[in-house]
């Protein structure tokens, strides 16, 4: 069958069993390819059109006023269905609204074959951000002149499904098989599409595209490896800094503008690398920091031979690099370099564990969504990365279950070896000039002598502010009750579907081994019921100290002093605690043996992934047991531990923590001691033109250092302004509640006179969360559309690419949007900072460290809490003005700020021209 109706509807509400009608219906016929028929009119529902639709669709009452009812134009159209696949944006709704419709004026009801095109676009273009129509319409170059509207939308939709048609016949016969097998679960009729499609390929000899390759049944892309070519007439650094550097960086760098300081910059962290020195360098917003640095590493590596590893604090940051940075990089460089990239192992697809989960039985819609966008995105990825799919939520579970581990390092057990993403990833490593990595991947690699990295001894830390942070998240213990459960859940017992069920039905069974599998039946049990039991009591143990914290917190945490484990209730979780760590000690020796006895038995591919996989399984729990342990037993003072879970959660979302409060001499060990140089930069390291905080931090010695603050450039953030209100009162002289509808208000009032996109930034969720539902109230009144972090959908940068997808949208966020996100050239018009960014006093670390500094003699807030502030204000503030040419306006709605006497340590980050105080209503009439 080679006939689709594409179908849109327009209607008064999504109640397809209610009183909605449809308000436009469209529809468009293709048969091979071709549009053969077209079908559009409005309709009259002879109901009200609510305002919001008519606001969304621009379709009103008077537009339909003379339209034909449903009735009278259903039997013209109600025929083309015939033999045909019907197709929607959102099949779902679309085919159900018309079926209810036939029904409701006597016609029998239509069951074509239906073909959701959000489906089969998320399956064919996997890492797309967005699969909204309108987004799509962009993507394709497909024209769209009146989004939300029946004719528009399916014309779009229809030339949509063209391309993916087009895709889909594109496909490899392997990627066409294990997409018709997977199909047959989703919410399209697509598998007899495809099925047509592979016979095709079955009876005709076709050349399959030479860029992919099928190896045990599944297509990949092949890996393409080149040696670089050396250039005979290199330049060395000074010389191309002295005669051409400038004039090849205006040529290809967009809005270049030479900056002294970034020159300077240049030519400090080149000497650096050549006297073997330690540079810190505060870079402020303006010099052009990161290519200040890679531009001198370049040349270093080129000229002497040696790598160099460029290191930030966020993968993103790390594909920011590598993708915009170092690609202008390489045009401005006189010589061909050499760039890799290394992350985390369980960021890289194992193709092994790929291989075994695509060919078992799945009943899970997002796990076999999953599975097909991966099959597709193998003929497209080079590099096999998490990161550039863009998974449903559910498939975040079955990538735990398919990403590299230490077995995919196994040679002997992995056919796929030498094609093994991060195998590549590491082997690209040998030839690169520079590596870009990150700090938590730099951090946990450092650790191991023999790791290639270690062998690097020039080193670039960017976002140097962020390190000891990472480095006490990277030595320290994360305990998930999810997670461990999780782990359990994939284990489950003989009797269901899961793991142990498939190995035990695969195993050649005697009495000795029938017994052997009902003892791990009863020790997985046993496991399960006791975390269980002892996840109960930890998360009502901390919801029981409930008191002592502010109630309104989503998430409750308690630290773990000798005040809270002397109680009588503790006693008991560490009793139950032992009982699950005996019963893990067990479950562990039986499995050992179990993996021993198979490790030199023959067996086929899909068992020997199994027992991959169950080793995996239980090298995690024997982890994540000694891990829990270490938290509840094995204290010391250099530790904090802590334990936290949400109130209104169940007992899987309680988490425990331990670690180290002074990660300097970590720093030193793994870092430090053992490098030739080090380049630490940020825009944000000093306070009161002093690196005593970051010092201290991170343990550097006078004598190993040079130190230098670059300037931010005279004529740069001319185009900022800075507003601060008088009159909103303080968060200790109202509830949390009063304060939160008094900053809703506040940003309702400066979004209404703002032309643009809004930046709102929170020190914590639960006030978003508060400000964020105010808002909601009253959408109406606020002349932007509103996206929120954690309520919106997608992850931080699904929000960004969408905040900028319209130019009057406001988007609040909380910790990760202060740093990190980069919004030149007018794509953000106005930064609101609700509270100065105190660390959260409560918070355990915070805690840990001002105690720390209080035996030392020292004052926590002015040494601690102080620098932490003006630094992530900085970074916070920075969002804003990125380059010479842009201009905003930044709101600061905190009261301390022209108040405390700490305020001035803020207030002296900004010129002191640019700031306005007034009551908010008088900055609103000059704005």
């Amino acid at each position: 069958m080679n006939k689709f109706v594409v179908v849109d509807l327009e209607t008064t509400g999504n109640n397809n069993r209610g009183q909605d009608r449809i308000i436009q219906i469209a529809a468009f016929v293709l048969e091979d390819g071709e549009v053969i028929e077209q079908f559009s009119s409005f309709v009259n529902p002879n109901i009200e059109i609510p305002a919001f639709i008519t606001e969304l669709t621009g379709i009103s009452k008077d537009m339909v006023k003379f339209a034909p009812q449903f009735e009278q134009i259903a039997e013209e159209f109600y025929p083309i269905f015939k033999n045909a696949y019907f197709v929607a944006h959102n099949v779902h709704f679309d085919l159900t609204f018309l079926q209810k419709e036939f029904e409701r004026i006597g016609l029998p009801r239509i069951t074509p074959l239906a073909i959701d095109t959000v489906e089969l676009t998320r399956v064919l273009f996997p890492t797309l951000t967005s699969y909204k129509l309108s987004d799509l319409a962009r993507v394709f170059n497909i024209q769209h002149e009146n989004p939300h509207q029946a004719d528009s939308d399916a014309e779009v939709t229809a030339e949509l499904l063209t391309i993916l048609l087009k895709k889909l016949e594109g496909l490899p016969y392997a990627s066409l098989k294990i997409l018709e097998k997977l199909s047959k679960n989703f919410k399209s009729d697509i598998t007899y599409y495809i099925s047509d499609l592979i016979q095709k390929k079955s009876d005709l000899i076709v050349n399959e595209n030479n860029d992919i390759e099928e190896f045990r049944r599944i297509a990949i892309k092949k890996s393409r490896f080149s040696m670089p070519h050396e250039e005979e007439d290199f330049v060395e650094f000074e010389e191309q800094l002295k005669f051409e550097l400038e004039e090849r960086m205006a040529v290809e760098m967009p809005i270049f503008i030479k900056r002294e300081e970034q020159f300077t910059y240049m030519k400090d962290v080149f000497n650096a690398f050549e006297s073997k020195k330690i540079l810190l360098a505060e870079a402020n917003t303006g010099v052009g920091k990161t290519f200040g640095y890679l531009i001198p590493a370049a040349f270093f590596s080129k000229q002497h031979g040696k790598q160099v590893i460029i290191s930030t604090s966020t993968i993103s940051l790390q594909k920011q690099i590598i993708k915009k940075h170092l690609h202008t990089v390489e045009k401005v460089l006189p010589f061909q370099l050499k760039t890799a990239s290394i992350q985390s192992k369980k960021n890289y697809l194992c193709l092994q564990k790929y291989e075994y989960v695509v060919s078992e039985f799945d009943d899970n819609y997002d796990s076999i969504l999953s599975k097909a966008m991966i099959a597709v995105w193998l003929t497209e990825t080079d590099n096999g990365e998490l990161d550039e799919l863009s998974l449903p939520s559910g498939g975040i579970h079955l990538w735990e279950r398919v990403c590299c581990s230490e077995e995919s390092e196994n040679k002997r057990s992995n056919p796929w070896f030498h094609k093994c993403f991060y195998q590549r990833a590491k082997n690209q490593l040998l030839l690169a000039d520079l590596i870009v990595t990150n700090h938590a991947y730099l951090l946990s690699t450092l650790k191991n002598k023999d790791h290639l990295l270690n062998s690097v001894k020039t080193i670039v830390i960017d976002e140097a502010h962020s390190l000891e942070e990472t480095s006490s998240k990277t030595f320290g213990i994360t305990f998930s009750c999810l997670k461990y459960y999780q782990y359990l859940s994939r284990l489950s017992t003989s009797d269901s579907s899961e793991l142990v069920h498939r190995l035990y039905k695969n195993d050649e069974l005697s009495p000795t081994r029938e017994k052997w599998w009902k003892k791990i039946d009863h020790l997985i049990k046993e496991i399960k019921y006791e975390s269980e039991e002892l996840f109960r009591l930890i998360r009502d143990f901390i919801l029981s100290k409930q008191n002592e914290f502010d109630k309104e917190n989503i998430r409750q945490s308690i630290t773990l002093g000798d005040n809270i484990t002397s109680s009588q209730n503790w006693k008991v979780i560490l009793e139950c605690a032992n009982r699950l760590f005996d019963t893990n000690n067990m479950f562990f020796i039986e499995c050992d043996q179990y993996l021993k006895l198979t490790e030199n038995q023959k067996s086929t591919s899909y068992k020997r992934s199994m027992i991959s996989e169950f080793k995996m399984i239980v090298e995690q729990l024997m982890i994540m047991k000694n891990g829990l342990h270490e938290i509840l037993f094995d204290r010391n003072d250099e530790f904090i531990c802590w334990m936290d879970t949400e109130a209104k959660g169940s007992f899987h979302t309680t988490m425990l923590y331990c670690e180290k409060v002074n990660n300097a001499d970590l720093i030193q060990k793994y870092l430090i001691e053992e490098r030739d140089s080090i380049i630490l930069t940020s825009a944000t390291m000093s306070i009161n033109d002093s690196f005593s905080y970051i010092k201290s931090t991170l343990g550097l010695h006078e004598d190993q250092l040079k130190e230098k603050i670059y300037p931010v450039p005279s004529d740069f953030g001319q185009g900022m302004k800075v507003y601060i209100p008088t009159d909103l009162n303080g968060i200790k002289e109202v509830s949390q509640e009063e304060y939160a509808s008094q900053t809703s208000q506040a940003i309702s009032k400066i979004i209404n006179s703002v032309n643009g996109r809004t930046l709102v930034l929170f020190t914590a969720f639960d006030l978003l969360k508060q400000t964020y539902d105010n808002l909601m109230q009253d959408i109406n009144s606020i002349n932007a559309s509103v996206l929120a972090q954690g309520f919106s959908p997608g992850g931080k940068q699904k929000l960004i690419k969408q905040f900028l997808q319209s130019k009057q949208t406001i988007l609040l966020g909380t910790n990760t949007f202060w740093e990190g996100i980069d919004l030149p050239n007018e794509e953000l018009d106005c930064l609101i900072i609700v509270r100065l960014p105190f660390t959260n006093p409560e918070k355990p670390m915070f805690i840990a460290k001002s105690k720390l500094l209080k035996n030392a003699g020292e004052n926590s807030f002015s040494s601690l809490a102080l620098p932490l502030a003006v630094f992530k204000f900085r970074q916070g503030y920075g969002r804003l003005i990125r380059n010479e040419q842009d201009q905003g306006s930044l709101f600061v709605l905190d009261n301390r700020i022209i108040n405390a006497k700490y305020g001035k340590e803020f207030l002296k980050l900004i010129p002191e021209n640019k700031i306005h105080i007034n009551t908010l209503e008088n900055l609103l009439k000059d704005f």
